[in-house]
């Protein structure tokens, strides 16, 4: 999981580099064409192969237009603010996937949990600082983004009953591809020599960043994982100080550690759910 989080932190300095570039669109295209590259590796060596039913494919679709432009508007985001601000902002996932939950999937909210998503909220107001003159409108995209996966993914845990895992993460990431590719010869721009290694690794490190998640949930309980998941903070603090020279200011600190403490709330006062079904998908 750590390895992940660092994988996935990396990511995001090449979409930070690159948003400059290259439209999120195309951006978006790379990093989900190529990261269904790694799944469907293991679906050859391990087989799991199968076609959804009529009824799966509409959910299938859905999680296409949610990635596709959840990613575009993230990416967007990113490009705009410092990494460590973005990966905080980013953390409001969790927060969404309780509020989503009854909506998409009819589980009911817990007293804690819905207490432990107000204080979150608190968090990203203290990051956001709404109204402020530091207010920047990559915060709102981040945030935005952040609620779109959220319901990708848990539309993903209603497809995990019937589909594995390597085969949800396939699905998940080619069909967002094609979905996204009518809208690319738009804002198409050639890449040089290294604008396709940079966007080629986009992809492929995405994949194997969910590969190393997947096989984190396949070998511990989400309890154990959840603290590694925020392991993604200090990477990107680092990848901001030595990249841009970018140090976290005190408001970063504060807000990211009520966040990261309402979304441990939520994981280990949730028995009744699957919590890895979330992340894995």
């Amino acid at each position: 999981m750590v390895l992940a989080m660092l994988i996935f932190s990396i990511l995001n300095a090449i979409i930070k580099d690159t948003t400059t570039q290259y439209s999120p669109i195309q951006l978006v295209f790379f990093r989900c064409f190529f990261a269904a590259i790694p799944a469907a590796s293991f679906l050859v060596i391990r087989g799991g192969w199968m076609l959804p039913s009529p009824f799966e494919w509409k959910t299938h679709l859905k999680r296409a237009f949610l990635l596709a432009s959840g990613l575009s508007i993230l990416f967007l985001g990113i490009g705009m603010l410092p990494l460590s601000n973005s990966m905080a902002l980013y953390f409001s996932a969790t927060l969404f996937l309780v509020i989503l939950s009854y909506p998409i999937l009819q589980e009911k909210i817990g007293l804690i949990q819905g207490m432990s998503v107000i204080i979150g909220f608190v968090g990203v107001l203290i990051i956001a600082k709404p109204g402020g003159d530091v207010f920047h409108w990559g915060t709102l995209f981040v945030i935005m983004g952040a609620f779109l996966e959220s319901a990708y993914n848990l539309y993903g845990r209603l497809l995990s009953t019937t589909h594995n895992s390597y085969m949800l993460t396939f699905l998940g990431t080619l069909i967002p591809a094609l979905l996204i590719l009518f809208a690319l010869p738009f804002v198409w721009v050639t890449p040089d020599f290294w604008g396709w290694i940079a966007l080629i690794c986009l992809g492929l490190g995405g994949g194997l960043g969910q590969l190393c998640v997947t096989f984190a949930y396949s070998h511990a309980p989400a309890g154990m994982l959840a603290p590694m998941i925020y392991s993604a903070m200090l990477w990107s603090v680092m990848l901001d100080i030595i990249l841009y020279g970018n140090w976290p200011t005190q408001s970063l600190f504060i807000g990211c550690g009520i966040i990261i403490a309402s979304g441990l709330m939520i994981v280990f006062t949730e028995p009744k759910h699957n919590v890895s079904k979330q992340q894995e998908s």
